[in-house]
């Protein structure tokens, strides 16, 4: 395994309570307060660009899809059931 240089720093300042959720998550992970804080940027920056992710199509399958969107939506029987179905889950 080859070891990757780590020469960047990055300076946070935290107030003493986030310091310490964060210091207790990281003792309860097994995980360095570095690791930790790393680990988790990490996975917050990824899950942010892959939200951000452009997919390009040619122009015929855009307009395939943008045709089919254009289409008024045609309700089939799961559809039906759930729109009639009790709704406590809508306020």
């Amino acid at each position: 395994m080859v070891a990757v240089l780590k020469n960047e720093t990055i300076n946070l300042r935290v107030d003493p309570a986030t310091r310490d959720v964060i210091a207790r998550a990281a003792e309860a992970a097994g995980k360095s307060l570095t690791a930790f804080m790393t680990e988790a940027a990490v996975a917050a920056a990824q899950k942010e660009l892959l939200d951000q992710r452009f997919i390009g199509v040619d122009a015929a399958v855009f307009d395939a899809v943008e045709a089919l969107l254009a289409e008024p939506a045609q309700p089939n029987k799961r559809l039906k059931a759930l729109m009639s179905s009790d709704r406590e889950w809508l306020d």
